[in-house]
């Protein structure tokens, strides 16, 4: 099967195009699609930061009786990926997925995803979607999550590295949920790269005085992760954009 990578950053082509492989040669019998999306296609790469996120739908036969794919499969796959170089990319992250999407799961956003193989069994995304699924979001957010205080209490190994990438997990899909509640043009807001993205925040207000703290702060640690302040410093501003994203849920009439 044609493996697409076109509409890729370059750095990401060579990557994508040998995962893309390994996932179609172990998967043949119940492959649907496959799909790239994030700051591959996007642009905005924080070298040894940003990692290339896949989607990987399957025939329902595929999966196990609890919807995860047989461990067998899982080990072949990953024992084949770990001989990929991924930089300047972090890692490769992929979701698999049934040709119906699971309840509270939105289809991908048109503009901000590539198709990689195959084709894409589920709708993409709406606007008015994205506007739920951002206000359902927005009011379960928890501005202190809870890994991070359990990490600053203990040290050794890669506990601090674990915790900054967990967090960048947490804060930047909530940069684009605030946005999404913002802006008038939803999809577009969801196809811009992060410094984009926070352009669109008034200067003035603390939304994007501490999305800005944490964007500076993550772009000066990576991709050396040598400095302690460097990482407290993302933690110190991300838990700061996520307690300002609450207060300003709470704030507004949603």
């Amino acid at each position: 099967m044609e493996v697409d990578v076109s509409n890729l950053r370059p750095e990401a082509r060579p990557i994508v195009r040998e995962v893309a492989t390994v996932y179609l040669e172990h998967t043949e019998p119940w492959f649907i699609g496959l799909i790239v999306h994030g700051s591959a296609v996007k642009g905005g790469v924080i070298p040894g930061c940003s990692d290339i996120d896949f989607q990987l739908y399957l025939e329902d036969s595929a999966f196990t009786s609890q919807r995860q794919i047989p461990l067998e499969l899982g080990l072949s796959i990953y024992r084949d990926l770990s001989k990929i170089d991924t930089a300047p990319f972090r890692y490769v992250q992929c979701a698999t997925l049934p040709s119906r999407l699971p309840e509270g799961f939105v289809g991908p956003v048109p503009g901000a995803y590539h198709l990689v193989a195959g084709r894409l069994p589920v709708a993409e995304a709406t606007a008015q979607q994205l506007r739920e699924s951002a206000r359902g979001a927005l009011a379960e957010l928890n501005p202190m999550p809870p890994f991070i205080m359990g990490r600053l209490l203990g040290h050794g190994g890669v506990r601090m590295a674990r915790s900054i990438r967990l967090l960048c997990t947490e804060v930047w899909p909530v940069l684009y949920q605030v946005l999404t509640l913002q802006q008038d043009d939803v999809i577009r807001v969801w196809c811009l790269p992060k410094e984009q993205a926070i352009a669109l925040l008034p200067r003035n207000t603390s939304l994007s005085q501490t999305i800005r703290r944490f964007y500076q702060a993550v772009r000066a640690y990576y991709p050396a992760e040598d400095s302690v302040e460097g990482a407290l410093s993302i933690i110190e501003s991300g838990v700061a954009f996520l307690g300002a994203a609450k207060s300003w849920r709470d704030e507004t009439d949603l």
